[in-house]
């Protein structure tokens, strides 16, 4: 495939969040971004990537840990919700459209990585029908405009994705340590009752703060509660000083339409070292 002429076109816009430009930024500053924290320096956040209805304040809480940031690079990275096999994905795409915007992927970054990771891929397919990474892109463009991204997709919970990802955790520290941010796109249980959403989120935001970082309990692939749970464990082996501080959570029991629809649990999550 031809990467140097790939774009990412929008999947979700006019669906999860506007397809018209001033719409969706006009929605972002209703959002009211909040500023950052001012004791530590976020290096990294988790934010939700439901619909702006559902997750959008959520999602926006989190990035507002990262205002005052001036990244040089803005790491994304999603879970795989459709059926993919295992492994820690890259895009071919060089460009990713959202209305109004068109955020370029840091191509000296990816080739570099490539080479020095050899289990790392490069495939569009777990990036074209994904939503995770491009519920973020809207924030991204409004906080950050112009900052080029690195969208990856971490696909299953094997030792061998989980190494993958690790080590491309640690290689980024190694080439960006204080100019990039680090957005895990994901949300966090999915129950059939709030309740239960609810204890079953708030376990796993306090095992954050553990030592051992062994796969939650709570994840479901069949409903993707907590979708980019590998996504967290792999970070936080790669910065075990990193301390994790819940900013928000929700869940979507008062958006549902009909009792039986599952609850999605939506926290917006900063760390610090």
């Amino acid at each position: 495939m031809r990467s140097d002429i790939l774009t990412r076109s929008p999947l979700l816009a006019g669906i999860f969040y506007p397809g018209d430009e001033k719409q969706l930024f006009s929605e972002i500053a209703k959002f009211e971004i909040p500023s950052a924290p001012p004791d530590a320096r976020s290096c990294a956040i988790v934010a939700p990537h439901g619909s702006f209805p559902y997750s959008g304040r959520v999602a926006a809480i989190a990035w507002g840990a990262l205002r005052g940031a001036q990244p040089a690079v803005i790491v994304i990275a999603g879970a795989a919700h459709l059926p993919y096999e295992e492994g820690v994905f890259l895009s071919e795409s060089t460009k990713f459209e959202i209305p109004g915007a068109t955020l370029n992927v840091d191509a000296a970054l990816q080739q570099h990585l490539l080479q020095e990771i050899s289990s790392l891929r490069q495939d569009d397919l777990p990036h074209l029908e994904e939503h995770s990474i491009e519920m973020q892109l809207p924030f991204a463009a409004y906080l950050f405009p112009g900052v080029p991204i690195l969208p990856l997709i971490i696909s299953g919970w094997s030792d061998s994705t989980i190494a993958t990802a690790v080590d491309l955790m640690k290689e980024i520290q190694l080439c960006h340590s204080e100019d990039s941010v680090l957005v895990i796109s994901s949300d966090l249980a999915v129950s059939d009752t709030p309740e239960e959403c609810d204890t079953l989120s708030k376990e796993f935001i306090a095992s954050l703060q553990g030592k051992k970082h062994a796969m939650f309990h709570g994840v479901n692939t069949a409903k993707h509660s907590f979708c980019a749970e590998s996504a967290i464990r792999s970070f936080l082996i790669a910065n075990p000083r990193s301390r994790p501080e819940l900013l928000e959570y929700r869940n979507s029991a008062a958006y549902r339409e009909h009792t039986d629809e599952p609850v999605v649990g939506y926290g917006a999550i900063r760390f610090v070292r």
